[in-house]
């Protein structure tokens, strides 16, 4: 499979965002939280398997960012 890692990171960097974005909205008394909750579970099963997919890209040279700083909510070293 030909994978272009840019877009990879991109989207990882995306659903990190949307992730966050929903736990806020899922916070707020005039939502469905249930719904809320749903697309965060779909959205952070997606973001492991494309983390699994750059984490693979990573060992074997591939990926110009190390996956660690590409994360922004599982690092806080930056």
């Amino acid at each position: 499979m030909n994978i272009d890692i840019r877009s990879v990171s991109v989207c990882i960097q995306a659903l990190e965002d949307a992730i966050r974005y929903y736990e806020l909205l899922s916070q707020s008394e005039t939502t469905n939280n249930d719904d809320y909750q749903e697309c965060i579970y779909m959205y952070k099963v997606e973001l492991s398997r494309l983390c699994e997919m750059y984490s693979k890209a990573e060992e074997s040279g591939a990926a110009p960012v190390p996956l660690k700083k590409l994360l922004k909510g599982k690092s806080k070293d930056n």
